[in-house]
């Protein structure tokens, strides 16, 4: 690269650049590399898949902190406290108390709600509970809130029914003792406890005859059913169809969560609950149906269109990295156009200006050699010539186009040099005419 070509494209580059940095500016932030996910009780069906969401983000080098809580009640509080920026919540609690700058992630999975009674107390309906003992979750829990609406729609309240707080192992245990007359599970169906009570002798599933009228009344229900022998097909259990009502377990995050850990959140539950379930057809969930919330854009846009190419072509921390300086495109691009397309032009003007500088002190030593009368200031122009044509001869290099006027100018030297030792003969002749 010649000298010339360093000064065009040396103040390009350093153009560039500061544009670069200061458009980097306005790039957002990089995600941090762990959040915190609140979800249920150890050993729960919330914490076990909150496990599966955890090791399948370490492939990414990004860490889970999981933190337990009595149930979707607290995660909601701890949520808007930030104490945690993620969490799993039944579907139905959002309505139930009033957060603010939460959103929905998806749907995850269904969650059927069981309410078992003793048959010694017969129960076809929830207003039959009316007057009974009847255990309804613990408090900070999703089944007490679910259990509360609707005990609440069929008259049943602590006014005229025993409502008893109890964990659900508690509530399992007095079901089984006769302590209570009923209990209310949102559980899982492959649940230990479910299991458990369906196969107690003295323990009976509710089915839900009106099933279309919750589900009309609460846009976050739905119907489940759990057909004959689904259970156990060894034992028939249960021995009939039973038609549950389900809400849906739902990825809840703060406004503020991150862009692209929304992004990998999906990615993972994606791959935890895509094959379905019991009772969820493959590809079914994760979903934007059955929220609470509203659903966050970025959520939304990843549910319906899937990764991005980057994210397919890239692991997650470069395609995050190449997704965020994105914006920095247009403008570096709106930069560097103008820039390289006026770069040729520039280097064409800068070897032209420096040949033509030296074509304007040949002009001048040509103008003034008539002039010259005296034989030192002759000697000196000559002399200044002579280190010049030097000059271009050892130091100047200009590309093959620019030959030809570089050669030319080498000639036009040489005349002027030639003018000048002509005129220098004279001058001698004249100081001795015997000469």
């Amino acid at each position: 690269m010649t000298y010339n070509s360093y000064k065009v494209w040396i103040p390009i580059f350093i153009t560039i650049l500061l544009s670069l940095v200061i458009v980097y500016q306005f790039v957002e932030a990089p995600p941090p590399q762990e959040v915190r996910m609140a979800t249920g009780r150890e050993g729960g069906g919330y914490h076990t898949f909150t496990l599966e969401y955890q090791k399948h983000l370490a492939q990414e080098q990004f860490h889970l902190d999981i933190q337990p809580t009595a149930g979707s009640i607290e995660t909601l509080e701890l949520l808007e406290a930030g104490t945690v920026s993620v969490g799993l919540v039944q579907g139905g609690t959002g309505q139930s108390v009033s957060v603010d700058g939460l959103q929905s992630l998806a749907s995850l999975f269904y969650e059927p709600l069981w309410v078992f009674h003793r048959k010694a107390q017969p129960i076809t309906y929830l207003f039959d509970l009316h007057g009974k003992r009847v255990a309804i979750g613990e408090d900070g829990s999703g089944t007490q809130s679910l259990a509360l609406q609707l005990l609440q729609d069929n008259k049943v309240t602590q006014d005229n029914t025993t409502l008893l707080t109890l964990s659900s192992q508690a509530s399992v245990e007095k079901l089984m003792a006769g302590h209570i007359d009923a209990a209310f599970f949102v559980t899982s169906p492959t649940a230990d406890i479910i299991s458990e009570l369906l196969n107690h002798p003295e323990i009976e599933l509710l089915s839900f005859k009106r099933d279309i009228a919750y589900k009309r009344g609460y846009s976050f229900l739905t119907s489940v059913t759990i057909g004959e022998g689904m259970i156990d097909l060894e034992k028939n259990i249960p021995q009939e169809n039973k038609t549950l009502l389900a809400a849906t377990a739902s990825l809840v995050a703060r406004d503020d969560l991150h862009s692209d850990l929304v992004h990998l959140l999906l990615m993972k539950v994606i791959e935890v609950h895509k094959a379905g379930g019991l009772l969820e057809e493959p590809g079914q969930f994760p979903s934007e149906q059955f929220v609470d919330f509203p659903i966050n854009k970025e959520a939304s846009d990843y549910l319906q269109n899937g990764a991005s190419w980057l994210q397919k072509i890239f692991p997650f921390g470069i395609a995050s990295t190449l997704d965020r300086l994105k914006i920095m495109l247009i403008p570096l691009i709106a930069i560097m156009l103008p820039l390289l397309k006026s770069a040729l032009p520039l280097y064409r003007w800068g070897i032209r200006f420096k040949i033509f500088r030296w074509y304007a002190i040949l002009r001048e030593i040509d103008r003034k050699i008539n002039a010259i009368t005296e034989l030192s200031v002759l000697e000196k122009e000559t002399q200044q010539l002579e280190v010049l044509q030097k000059e271009i001869v050892e130091q100047v290099s200009v590309p093959l186009s620019y030959m030809g006027e570089f050669y030319a100018l080498r000639l036009h030297m040489r005349l002027i040099l030639t003018r000048l030792e002509e005129q220098r003969q004279e001058l001698l002749a004249l100081e001795n005419p015997s000469l």
